[in-house]
């Protein structure tokens, strides 16, 4: 009995205990088919294998020749900056003024800044004469939409091309014969400018009073909206007659404002002596 009291029954054999060492020199049996495992690659670059030194170098490579195209470019804007300021040296030296483009808005091809290339008390004078210029594509569209409704009429289509091409070639020749030559006369008070303004204007003059009139000759019938064939026509063709005296206005607003303007010029003209100041680049 006391042997059986003092058997601890919590107890367990060290046959059954998977953690008792039963014996030190135990093997794996050949017959187990566990092996070891394959050595896992490296994580990082630099720890082991011999691909590190190889990704370097090409690493080290690529940004060698970065900096190589940063420093061409480099050298090339330098270069451009360079010669850039070179040339406007160049031009502050001879004392030209570099003016960019600026009209018309919606496509520049020429500088037109009156405000500030103008002198003050020109201005005037050149806002007139602007205000002209501006007038003669509006004058010669309505002497086209007049040629038009006449040869509706029956008159002959010729006309009607000659009037298409007054529209077309007046306001460029207007811009470039007398009105540029007016702004740099203005602008450099040049004799040579201020000629060129009186011979090219006076031509201006004298067409828009022909077409303003309106006689039939030359080519009879013309049918410039002037004042005689309003007169012609506003008994037979009323409408037609209208559109002719309105086309008339325009023609005698271009000849009334285009003297003043020449005759304002002109006194400038023989006060300043039209002696040259400065010369400009319009870019």
């Amino acid at each position: 009995m006391a042997n059986h009291r003092d058997q601890n029954p919590f107890s367990h054999d060290d046959d059954i205990n998977p953690f008792a060492n039963h014996n030190n020199n135990y093997q794996v049996p050949p017959s187990s088919k566990l092996s070891t495992l394959d050595p896992e690659p490296p994580l990082f670059y630099g720890l082991s294998g011999a691909a590190a030194p190889q990704t370097s170098l090409d690493t080290s490579a690529k940004l060698k020749k970065k900096r190589q195209e940063l420093e061409a470019k480099e050298a090339e804007l330098n270069k451009r900056e360079e010669i850039l300021r070179r040339k406007e040296e160049t031009l502050a030296k001879s004392g030209a003024v570099i003016r960019p483009k600026n009209w018309p808005s919606c496509y520049p091809l020429v500088h037109h800044d009156i405000a500030n290339d103008i002198p003050l008390h020109l201005q005037r004078i050149q806002y007139v004469a602007y205000a002209i210029l501006l007038g003669v594509p509006i004058s010669l569209f309505w002497n086209v939409l007049l040629s038009i409704a006449v040869f509706a009429r029956g008159a002959a289509g010729v006309f009607v091309f000659f009037s298409i091409i007054y529209f077309f070639l007046g306001p460029m020749g207007a811009f470039y014969f007398w009105y540029r030559p007016l702004y740099r006369a203005f602008r450099t008070n040049n004799g040579t400018s201020f000629g060129c303004f009186f011979f090219n204007f006076f031509n201006h003059i004298v067409f828009f009073s022909f077409a303003a009139i309106g006689p039939r000759i030359i080519f009879v019938g013309l049918q410039f909206a002037g004042l005689l064939n309003a007169m012609s026509l506003i008994s037979d063709y009323p409408a037609l007659g209208i559109m002719s005296f309105i086309g008339f206005g325009f023609f005698a607003i271009e000849v009334l404002l285009s003297i003043w303007v020449f005759r304002q010029v002109y006194m400038h003209f023989r006060g300043s002596g039209g002696k040259a100041t400065t010369v400009s680049i319009d870019l």
